[in-house]
């Protein structure tokens, strides 16, 4: 009779109701899925810059400093061979000054001795 006709199509709706319903969660988890897909990728991109960047910076700071120990040593071995150069062409002087010490000394007792 209608009164089954009419239960059976509530229950039909009802049905329809749920059906869609279901799609739409089975869809919501579908797109969180992806989402959560997209995130952690963006996330272990986004890790991956990081260290680089960070191991590029390390690099450079390290080239740096080398570079500045390099201009350091340099300058360091510069002043001490101007330094040794000094003290070379001192000791040359001084042995020269002495020779002719030496030589008005000998002078001077050969004329003391009479000679």
């Amino acid at each position: 009779g209608p009164v089954t006709e009419e239960v059976d199509e509530r229950n039909a709706k009802l049905l329809k109701t749920l059906s869609e319903a279901t799609d739409r969660l089975a869809k919501a988890d579908e797109i969180q899925v992806q989402y959560t897909a997209q995130i952690r990728e963006a996330r272990e991109k986004a890790s991956a810059e990081l260290a680089t960047a960070r191991q590029r910076l390390e690099e450079s700071v390290n080239a740096e400093l080398s570079v500045a120990a390099e201009k350091r040593d340099a300058k360091a071995a510069e002043i001490r061979a101007k330094l040794d150069q000094e003290v070379q062409s001192k000791i040359a002087s001084a042995e020269g000054e002495i020779e002719s010490r030496k030589a008005e000394f000998v002078k001077a007792t050969m004329a003391g001795a009479g000679f």
